[in-house]
C-alpha cells in the first residue's frame, strides 16, 4: 500500500502547488482551487477530511485514507502573516514558500510536508525527458559530502533540493519521525542523493526510499556506502529508462563496441548483441554506475499486456530487467548517424510504461489488489498457478531468443558495414576490424552462457518467490492490525476505478466481500 500512496505523491510532485505564475508574482494564499495541485491535495482536501481523486491531471485514483484529528493530518503552514511575522520576514509568508520547491536553473520541483508519525519529501522528474537526458553532462562528480561519484546533472539538482529540505528539517523534525522519499524517473535519481544524506545525519533518522523508473545515479563506491539505506526500487517490464546508460547520448557513442559490431554482422537485433551493446555503453569510463537497492519487477502476466496488468517479483536477470532498454539500444545503433538516434530516443523516452501515470500508479494499483486477493482467497501465495506459469512462458521466451542469434561471419558483417554509413569504422584498418570482430564473438558467446545461468537462476527464483506466503502486513505494513482497516476497506474496494482496475489485474473482488477473509 505504501507503493501505491507513494506513488501518487510522485505524480503529485509533477503538479503546481497552485496557480501558474510568473517568478516576479507573489503565491497565493489558500483557499487552493485549482484541481490537482499540490496545495489543494495537501491543504484544502486532506487537511479537511475530503479525499483527493485527482493528482496534477491524473485520476481518478484513491487513496486508502481514514480520518484523524487536525493535529494527524499532513501539514500545511497556515497562512497567517501577522502570527507568522518571524517566518514571513525569512520568506515563509505564504504555505507555497515553506512546502514547496521549483528551481528553474536545474529544474528541480519537489514537495515536503509532514505529520507527527512522518516527514514526506516527493521529488519530480524533468518535464523533458529526452531533452534532459540529450543535453545533460552526464560526467561523474565527486559526491559533495559523501563517497564515490555520481551523475553531475543528478548532483547538481540534489545541491539545490538539499538545502530546500534542511531548512524544512531544522523547523519541522521532531527526531521521531519516518522520512518518506519518494521519486519518479529522474527525481527517483535525486530522491535517491536526498535518503542517502538523511541517512548519514548525526541522529540517524528511520528512512524508507520508493523509486520509480530511477535511473543509475552513481557508481559502485557511492552505491556501496549507500548499501543500508532501504530503497524499494520498482521497474516497469517495459520501461527502458531505468537501464538507460548515462553515456548513450554522449558524443563517445562513436567508438566501435564489440555489441556494434556483432549487431552489424546480424542486421535483425538479435538480443545477446543488444545486451552486449548495453554492458559496453555502461563500461565506456572504467567505473560504471551503477543501480543501489534490489530491483522489484512490474512484469506482465503476458507479453503485450499493460501495467495494470502487471505482477510484482524480482527476476534478478538481466536479460529480463533490461530486456527492453536492450533492445531500443540496439534498435538506435542501428540508426547510426546522431540526430536519428535522438530522434528514435525520443520515441522511447514518451513511451507510456516510463509515465508514472498510467505506468507506475497503475502497476502499484494492481499490485495492492492483487496481493490482497493472495491474503483473502489464497492463504497468502504471491502468485495463482496461472501467474506462475505465464511468467515461466516469458523467461522462456527469453531463452529462446538468447539461443536465437544466428551464425556470424566476418564476411557478412562486412557486407553490412558497406551498406551503411557509420564513421566509427571508417578509419579503421583490415586487421583492426578483424580483431573487433573476434573479440565481439569471444564476448557474446562469454554473454549468453552467462545469460543461460541468469535465466536457469531467474525460474528457480520464480519457484521460490511462488511458496513464499504473503500476510496482512505485508499489504498494508503498520496499519494491518488497526480496528478501522476492515470498514474502510469495504468502501475501498467497492469504488468504481477500483473495480476497473481489480478486473485488469484479474482479482475482481465481490462488493459484499469482506475484507478479511
Amino acid at each position: 500500500m505504501n507503493a501505491y500512496h507513494l506513488s501518487m505523491m510522485a505524480v503529485l510532485s509533477y503538479a503546481s502547488f497552485h496557480r501558474e505564475r510568473k517568478p516576479e508574482e507573489a503565491p497565493t494564499p489558500p483557499p487552493y482551487s485549482v484541481p490537482g495541485c499540490i496545495g489543494s491535495v495537501l491543504q484544502s482536501q486532506l487537511g479537511h477530511m475530503i479525499p483527493p481523486t485527482q493528482f496534477k491531471q491524473s485520476g481518478p485514483f484513491h487513496l486508502l485514507s481514514e480520518e484523524v484529528p487536525y493535529s494527524k493530518r499532513l501539514e500545511v503552514m497556515p497562512y497567517d502573516p501577522e502570527r507568522y511575522a518571524k517566518e514571513a520576514k525569512a520568506d515563509w509568508k505564504h504555505p507555497e514558500q515553506v512546502h514547496f520547491l521549483h528551481h528553474k536553473k536545474t529544474e528541480t520541483q519537489a514537495f515536503i510536508t509532514h505529520n507527527d508519525k512522518v516527514v514526506l519529501i516527493s521529488v519530480r522528474g524533468s518535464q523533458e525527458l529526452a531533452d534532459f537526458l540529450r543535453d545533460a553532462d552526464a560526467r561523474q562528480v565527486p559526491h559533495a559530502d559523501g563517497q564515490g561519484k555520481i551523475h553531475r546533472g543528478f548532483h547538481n539538482a540534489f545541491l539545490v533540493a538539499r538545502a530546500f529540505v534542511e531548512r524544512y528539517m531544522e523547523a519541522f523534525y521532531t527526531g521521531n519521525q519516518t522520512i518518506l522519499v519518494c521519486g519518479h524517473s529522474l527525481g527517483g535519481a535525486i530522491a535517491l542523493l536526498l535518503a542517502e544524506w538523511l541517512q548519514r545525519l548525526p541522529n540517524s533518522p528511520d528512512i524508507q526510499l520508493y523509486t520509480y523508473g530511477s535511473p543509475r545515479t552513481g557508481n559502485r563506491t557511492f552505491v556501496k556506502a549507500a548499501q543500508s539505506l532501504p530503497h524499494h526500487r520498482l521497474v516497469n517490464h517495459n520501461d527502458p529508462i531505468p537501464a538507460v546508460p548515462a553515456t548513450w547520448m554522449d558524443a563517445e557513442w562513436r567508438m566501435a563496441l564489440p555489441g556494434s559490431v556483432i549487431l552489424i554482422a546480424g542486421i535483425g537485433n538479435p538480443l545477446v548483441g543488444a545486451l552486449l551493446l548495453l554492458g559496453g555503453l555502461l563500461n565506456l569510463r572504467g567505473d560504471p554506475y551503477q543501480h543501489h537497492g534490489e530491483q522489484r519487477h512490474f512484469m506482465p502476466r503476458k507479453a503485450g499486456l499493460t501495467a495494470a496488468s502487471s505482477v510484482l517479483w524480482q527476476p534478478g536477470c538481466a536479460a529480463i530487467e533490461e530486456l527492453t532498454c536492450a533492445k531500443f539500444a540496439g534498435a538506435i545503433e542501428l540508426k547510426g548517424d546522431m540526430p536519428a538516434r535522438q530522434s528514435f530516443g525520443k520515441q522511447m523516452l514518451s513511451m507510456g510504461e516510463h509515465f508514472n501515470d498510467p505506468g507506475y500508479a497503475n502497476a502499484a494499483l494492481a499490485t495492492v489488489l492483487r496481493w490482497y486477493a493472495s491474503v483473502s482467497q489464497r492463504d497468502g501465495a504471491l502468485f495463482t498457478d496461472s501467474e506462475r506459469k505465464q511468467l515461466g512462458l516469458q523467461i522462456d521466451l527469453v531463452q529462446t531468443e538468447v539461443e536465437q542469434v544466428p551464425a556470424l561471419t566476418y564476411t557478412q558483417f562486412r557486407h553490412n558495414l558497406r551498406q551503411r554509413t557509420d564513421p566509427r569504422f571508417d578509419r579503421l584498418t583490415e586487421l583492426q576490424l578483424r580483431s573487433l570482430f573476434q573479440d565481439g564473438q569471444q564476448q557474446l558467446n562469454a554473454l549468453r552462457t552467462q545469460q543461460r545461468q541468469e535465466l536457469s537462476r531467474a525460474q528457480k527464483r520464480l519457484k521460490a518467490q511462488s511458496e513464499r506466503t504473503l500476510g496482512w502486513q505485508d499489504v498494508f505494513g503498520d496499519v494491518a492490525d488497526s480496528p478501522a482497516l476492515q470498514q474502510l476497506l469495504k468502501a475501498w474496494l467497492t469504488l468504481d476505478a477500483n473495480q476497473a482496475a481489480a478486473g485488469l489485474a484479474k482479482v475482481t473482488p465481490k462488493k459484499n466481500e469482506r475484507a478479511y477473509a
